[in-house]
């Protein structure tokens, strides 16, 4: 059993015998979320209004896979997480650099309750592959849930 899932499971016992037993079904129903995989290189504002309009619908939470070189300030990135937390989502941000495709992947792996994956646009999967990363088609084909593209956007959008 994970840590995360062990705290969780704390917390509903400690909800359920304070009498909030909502609360506590809510916590051992488990957290779902939505992993909106952004970069800035290709910073598209829509994407992120489209994750959180589905994130409210499904009453999700939001993983934000940030994929930078840098420690690239992003006011866009900073008005999105208060909104998100205007709106009471949960929501938390991971920096990595390298290729997308490969962090998608990294990160999924480990986080099995992602119910799908936000992207801008099929460019942006590609971000920083070399070419032996360019070929993850297989590893690709064992993502564990699905992959939602935005767009089809083929020019970059600077931030």
């Amino acid at each position: 059993m994970k840590m995360d899932r062990f705290e969780d499971i704390m917390a509903a016992i400690t909800f359920a015998e304070a009498g909030e037993h909502e609360k506590a079904k809510e916590l051992l129903k488990g957290r779902k979320t939505v992993l909106l995989a952004i970069s800035d290189m290709m910073f598209d504002r829509n994407v992120l209004k489209y994750a959180l309009s589905i994130s409210k619908r499904i009453e999700a939470g939001i993983d934000i896979l940030y994929l930078t070189k840098a420690d690239a300030k992003n006011t866009d990135l900073k008005e999105f997480m208060s909104e998100v937390a205007k709106e009471g989502i949960e929501c938390s941000v991971v920096k990595k650099d390298g290729c997308m495709k490969k962090a998608i992947l990294d990160y999924t792996e480990k986080r099995r309750e992602i119910l799908f994956v936000i992207v801008g646009s099929t460019p942006e999967l590609e971000i920083e592959c070399k070419t032996s990363e360019k070929s993850l088609s297989d590893a690709w084909k064992r993502l564990k849930c699905p992959l939602v593209v935005v767009s089809k956007g083929e020019m970059p959008l600077m931030a």
